[in-house]
Protein backbone atom coordinates (compact mmCIF):
# COMPACT_ATOMS: atom_id res chain seq x y z
CA UNK A 1 0.00 0.00 0.00
CA UNK A 2 2.80 2.44 0.83
CA UNK A 3 4.38 1.86 -2.56
CA UNK A 4 1.03 2.45 -4.27
CA UNK A 5 0.51 5.66 -2.32
CA UNK A 6 4.00 6.87 -3.18
CA UNK A 7 3.31 6.23 -6.85
CA UNK A 8 0.28 8.55 -6.71
CA UNK A 9 2.63 11.29 -5.48
CA UNK A 10 5.58 10.83 -7.84
CA UNK A 11 3.95 9.77 -11.12
CA UNK A 12 2.72 12.68 -13.24
CA UNK A 13 -0.56 10.87 -13.90
CA UNK A 14 -1.02 9.66 -10.33
CA UNK A 15 -1.83 6.02 -9.72
CA UNK A 16 -4.30 3.43 -8.51
CA UNK A 17 -4.47 2.57 -4.82
CA UNK A 18 -7.19 -0.02 -5.45
CA UNK A 19 -8.52 -1.57 -8.65
CA UNK A 20 -11.18 1.11 -8.85
CA UNK A 21 -9.68 4.15 -7.12
CA UNK A 22 -7.28 6.28 -9.11
CA UNK A 23 -5.62 9.18 -7.29
CA UNK A 24 -4.35 12.02 -9.53
CA UNK A 25 -1.01 13.49 -8.51
CA UNK A 26 -2.66 16.92 -8.23
CA UNK A 27 -4.67 15.70 -5.23
CA UNK A 28 -1.55 15.97 -3.07
CA UNK A 29 -0.52 19.43 -4.28
CA UNK A 30 -3.86 21.25 -4.47
CA UNK A 31 -4.00 24.58 -2.72
CA UNK A 32 -6.33 25.47 0.10
CA UNK A 33 -6.39 22.03 1.72
CA UNK A 34 -5.95 22.32 5.47
CA UNK A 35 -5.02 19.08 7.18
CA UNK A 36 -5.22 18.75 10.95
CA UNK A 37 -2.11 18.38 13.12
CA UNK A 38 0.13 18.65 10.10
CA UNK A 39 3.17 19.76 12.11
CA UNK A 40 2.95 16.66 14.33
CA UNK A 41 2.63 14.43 11.27
CA UNK A 42 5.72 16.00 9.74
CA UNK A 43 7.57 15.37 13.00
CA UNK A 44 6.53 11.72 12.95
CA UNK A 45 7.51 11.30 9.31
CA UNK A 46 10.89 12.97 9.83
CA UNK A 47 11.71 10.88 12.90
CA UNK A 48 10.82 7.66 11.08
CA UNK A 49 12.82 8.65 8.00
CA UNK A 50 15.87 9.30 10.15
CA UNK A 51 15.48 5.99 11.98
CA UNK A 52 14.96 4.05 8.74
CA UNK A 53 17.97 5.71 7.17
CA UNK A 54 20.05 4.45 10.09
CA UNK A 55 18.53 0.98 9.71
CA UNK A 56 19.26 1.01 5.99
CA UNK A 57 22.91 1.70 6.73
CA UNK A 58 23.01 -1.20 9.18
CA UNK A 59 21.34 -3.50 6.65
CA UNK A 60 24.01 -2.69 4.08
CA UNK A 61 26.70 -3.28 6.71
CA UNK A 62 25.46 -6.74 7.71
CA UNK A 63 23.84 -8.02 4.51
CA UNK A 64 25.60 -6.02 1.82
CA UNK A 65 24.06 -3.93 -0.95
CA UNK A 66 21.06 -5.16 -2.90
CA UNK A 67 17.63 -6.62 -2.23
CA UNK A 68 17.80 -9.09 0.66
CA UNK A 69 14.50 -10.75 -0.28
CA UNK A 70 15.53 -11.54 -3.85
CA UNK A 71 18.83 -13.09 -2.85
CA UNK A 72 20.67 -10.46 -4.89
CA UNK A 73 22.28 -8.74 -1.92
CA UNK A 74 26.01 -8.46 -2.36
CA UNK A 75 27.08 -9.93 0.95
CA UNK A 76 30.26 -8.77 2.63
CA UNK A 77 30.84 -11.93 4.63
CA UNK A 78 29.18 -14.80 6.42
CA UNK A 79 26.65 -14.02 9.13
CA UNK A 80 27.22 -15.73 12.45
CA UNK A 81 25.53 -15.34 15.82
CA UNK A 82 27.44 -12.14 16.59
CA UNK A 83 26.29 -10.43 13.39
CA UNK A 84 22.75 -11.75 13.81
CA UNK A 85 22.56 -10.39 17.36
CA UNK A 86 23.88 -7.03 16.18
CA UNK A 87 21.20 -6.82 13.48
CA UNK A 88 18.55 -7.81 16.01
CA UNK A 89 19.69 -4.95 18.25
CA UNK A 90 19.20 -2.54 15.33
CA UNK A 91 15.66 -3.85 14.87
CA UNK A 92 15.11 -3.33 18.59
CA UNK A 93 16.28 0.28 18.25
CA UNK A 94 13.74 0.90 15.49
CA UNK A 95 11.05 -0.84 17.54
CA UNK A 96 11.69 1.61 20.37
CA UNK A 97 11.42 4.52 17.93
CA UNK A 98 8.01 3.24 16.79
CA UNK A 99 6.77 2.92 20.35
CA UNK A 100 8.04 6.38 21.27
CA UNK A 101 6.25 7.83 18.25
CA UNK A 102 2.99 6.32 19.45
CA UNK A 103 3.60 7.39 23.04
CA UNK A 104 4.40 10.99 22.06
CA UNK A 105 2.08 11.59 19.10
CA UNK A 106 -0.48 8.79 19.01
CA UNK A 107 -3.13 10.39 21.19
CA UNK A 108 -3.12 13.74 19.39
CA UNK A 109 -3.18 12.08 15.96
CA UNK A 110 -5.78 9.53 17.05
CA UNK A 111 -3.70 6.55 15.99
CA UNK A 112 -1.89 3.54 17.44
CA UNK A 113 -4.19 2.85 20.37
CA UNK A 114 -2.98 -0.30 22.13
CA UNK A 115 0.19 -0.57 20.03
CA UNK A 116 2.67 0.21 22.82
CA UNK A 117 2.93 -2.99 24.80
CA UNK A 118 5.81 -2.04 27.07
CA UNK A 119 7.67 1.00 28.30
CA UNK A 120 10.09 2.11 25.56
CA UNK A 121 13.76 1.93 26.48
CA UNK A 122 15.01 4.22 23.73
CA UNK A 123 16.01 7.74 24.74
CA UNK A 124 15.46 11.05 23.02
CA UNK A 125 18.37 10.83 20.59
CA UNK A 126 16.31 11.06 17.43
CA UNK A 127 13.98 13.67 18.88
CA UNK A 128 17.00 15.85 19.72
CA UNK A 129 18.44 15.32 16.26
CA UNK A 130 15.09 16.22 14.72
CA UNK A 131 14.71 19.41 16.78
CA UNK A 132 18.16 20.55 15.68
CA UNK A 133 17.45 19.71 12.04
CA UNK A 134 14.09 21.50 11.92
CA UNK A 135 14.98 24.54 14.01
CA UNK A 136 13.41 27.59 12.40
CA UNK A 137 11.72 25.61 9.62
CA UNK A 138 8.03 25.65 8.76
CA UNK A 139 6.47 22.40 9.97
CA UNK A 140 3.01 23.28 8.73
CA UNK A 141 3.80 23.09 5.03
CA UNK A 142 1.66 20.75 2.88
CA UNK A 143 4.56 20.42 0.44
CA UNK A 144 6.94 19.39 3.23
CA UNK A 145 4.41 16.80 4.41
CA UNK A 146 4.07 15.21 0.97
CA UNK A 147 7.82 15.28 0.34
CA UNK A 148 8.32 13.59 3.70
CA UNK A 149 5.79 10.88 2.85
CA UNK A 150 7.54 10.18 -0.46
CA UNK A 151 10.81 9.70 1.38
CA UNK A 152 9.27 7.63 4.16
CA UNK A 153 7.44 5.26 1.82
CA UNK A 154 10.64 4.77 -0.14
CA UNK A 155 12.66 3.97 3.00
CA UNK A 156 9.90 1.64 4.25
CA UNK A 157 10.53 -0.71 1.33
CA UNK A 158 13.57 -1.89 3.30
CA UNK A 159 11.27 -3.39 5.93
CA UNK A 160 9.18 -5.05 3.24
CA UNK A 161 12.30 -6.62 1.71
CA UNK A 162 13.45 -8.02 5.05
CA UNK A 163 9.96 -9.28 5.90
CA UNK A 164 9.69 -11.13 2.59
CA UNK A 165 13.21 -12.50 3.03
CA UNK A 166 12.55 -13.98 6.45
CA UNK A 167 9.06 -15.32 5.60
CA UNK A 168 9.94 -16.85 2.24
CA UNK A 169 10.01 -20.62 1.81
CA UNK A 170 12.78 -21.56 1.82
CA UNK A 171 14.17 -18.69 3.87
CA UNK A 172 16.19 -16.24 1.78
CA UNK A 173 19.98 -16.65 1.98
CA UNK A 174 20.23 -13.40 3.94
CA UNK A 175 18.51 -15.05 6.92
CA UNK A 176 19.22 -18.75 6.38
CA UNK A 177 22.41 -18.59 8.47
CA UNK A 178 20.67 -16.95 11.42
CA UNK A 179 20.35 -19.06 14.60
CA UNK A 180 16.70 -20.11 14.93
CA UNK A 181 16.07 -18.14 18.13
CA UNK A 182 17.38 -14.89 16.65
CA UNK A 183 15.55 -15.47 13.38
CA UNK A 184 12.32 -15.93 15.33
CA UNK A 185 12.88 -12.70 17.25
CA UNK A 186 13.68 -10.81 14.05
CA UNK A 187 10.55 -12.16 12.39
CA UNK A 188 8.43 -11.02 15.34
CA UNK A 189 9.86 -7.51 15.20
CA UNK A 190 9.37 -7.20 11.45
CA UNK A 191 5.74 -8.24 11.85
CA UNK A 192 5.35 -5.59 14.55
CA UNK A 193 6.73 -2.98 12.18
CA UNK A 194 4.06 -3.93 9.64
CA UNK A 195 1.45 -3.52 12.36
CA UNK A 196 2.90 -0.14 13.29
CA UNK A 197 2.73 1.24 9.76
CA UNK A 198 -0.79 -0.13 9.30
CA UNK A 199 -2.23 1.20 12.58
CA UNK A 200 -0.25 4.44 12.84
CA UNK A 201 1.22 5.84 9.62
CA UNK A 202 -1.28 4.55 7.07
CA UNK A 203 -4.17 5.40 9.38
CA UNK A 204 -3.47 9.13 9.34
CA UNK A 205 -2.28 9.17 5.71
CA UNK A 206 -5.43 7.45 4.42
CA UNK A 207 -7.50 9.80 6.56
CA UNK A 208 -5.75 12.78 4.98
CA UNK A 209 -6.08 11.32 1.49
CA UNK A 210 -9.83 10.94 2.01
CA UNK A 211 -10.07 14.61 2.96
CA UNK A 212 -7.94 15.69 0.01
CA UNK A 213 -9.96 13.58 -2.44
CA UNK A 214 -13.19 15.07 -1.15
CA UNK A 215 -11.85 18.59 -1.68
CA UNK A 216 -10.50 17.67 -5.13
CA UNK A 217 -13.85 16.25 -6.24
CA UNK A 218 -15.64 19.40 -5.10
CA UNK A 219 -13.17 21.51 -7.09
CA UNK A 220 -13.77 19.38 -10.18
CA UNK A 221 -17.53 19.74 -9.76
CA UNK A 222 -17.11 23.50 -9.56
CA UNK A 223 -14.99 23.54 -12.72
CA UNK A 224 -17.60 21.50 -14.58
CA UNK A 225 -20.38 23.80 -13.41
CA UNK A 226 -18.51 26.79 -14.76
Amino acid sequence: MMNLLRNTMVASTGGYVTRRLHVPCEVWSQGGAKLTNQDEKIRVVTILCSALEDLQGSSAEYFGAGNVSSGLALGIGSIGRKEAESWLSKLEDFSNVCEHVVANFGKKLGVGEGFVSRKPTWGGKLFSRFDKFTNGKNLDSPAAYVQGLKKLFSFAQLLDEHTRAILSQPVAPAYSAFPMDIRGSAEHKLKRFSEFFATVVLTFVIRDLSQLLDKYVKKCEKWLAE
